[in-house]
């Protein structure tokens, strides 16, 4: 991948769709694929369907170079091993130029928690539209960590937030709080 992106040092969107690679097992090699391309302001990594895909956590290294992202959507449905996105907390806060910011982990049955968004949201100061997809995720207990989002989401124009069929779920509260906050 790094071979064939190396070149395209202007281009400015990229969108990756890795959709039913049913054998792909690692994302390692995606900051060196993604380090040349300093001028990217939207990027869309689909990963539907990738069921032996075993660690997200390569990706935190190679969002952390995309300074200039605007535009960032992360498809990670149907990969039913996750059972944290916790590296996002780490990768997120450094594209602070990002309007616009769609995570879809629909149907990841083992993520527990949504990873803490209180550090994310006060250097996402520029975010208009905001969309989290945890449709189906049954082990999800708890969404309290969008209740630490501050107020530095005040510029959200679209906010989407789907949690259908969580069935360990048993507070909306933090909604109430994370609502108030962009309100």
């Amino acid at each position: 991948l790094k071979d064939a992106l190396q070149n395209l040092v202007k281009l400015t969107t990229l969108t990756l769709n890795f959709e039913s690679c049913h054998k792909l097992t690692s994302i390692e090699t995606l900051k060196d694929a993604l380090e040349p391309l300093v001028n990217l302001t939207t990027l869309t990594l689909n990963f539907t369907n990738c069921h032996k895909l075993t660690d997200i956590q390569p990706l935190e290294n190679a969002l952390q170079i995309l300074a200039r992202l605007n535009t960032l959507t992360l498809n990670f449905a149907n990969y039913h091993e996750l059972t944290s996105i916790q590296s996002l907390e780490n990768a997120l806060p450094n594209l602070v130029n990002l309007t616009t910011l769609t995570l879809n982990f629909a149907n990841c049955y083992k993520i527990t928690f949504i990873a803490p968004f209180e550090y994310v949201s006060q250097k996402l100061i520029n975010l208009t539209t905001l969309s989290l997809d945890f449709a189906n995720c049954h082990e999800l207990i708890s969404i309290e960590s969008l209740m630490y989002a501050p107020q530095t989401f005040d510029s959200l124009t679209t906010l989407t937030l789907n949690f259908t069929n969580c069935h360990e779920l048993t507070s909306i509260q933090p909604l109430q709080n994370f609502l108030h906050c962009t309100s």
